[in-house]
């Protein structure tokens, strides 16, 4: 007996993987943690260069990068309402 269960679909039926967007930024990040720790161990006298990166300047850029962000969008809203 054979089991017809097992008709393989044509390529055309086949749906490519869906790539998570959030998995694909996590990814980046993570690559760029990878990065930045390897180069603390290969180039560790030479980074007084890094002074300028600290928590709260972290958290300021964090901070502007999200106001302008949202500015972006709520012009680009108030644009879009406007049309209809």
């Amino acid at each position: 007996m054979t089991d017809n269960n097992k008709i393989s679909k044509p390529s055309k039926d086949v749906k490519k993987p869906y790539k998570c967007r959030n998995c694909y930024i996590i990814r980046l990040f993570l690559l760029a943690v990878v990065f930045i720790i390897l180069f603390a161990l290969i180039q560790s006298d030479n980074l007084h260069y890094l002074n300028f990166v600290t928590p709260s300047n972290a958290a300021t850029l964090i901070f502007i990068l999200g106001i302008i962000m949202f500015l972006v969008k709520l012009t680009k809203y108030v644009f879009e309402k406007k049309k209809h």
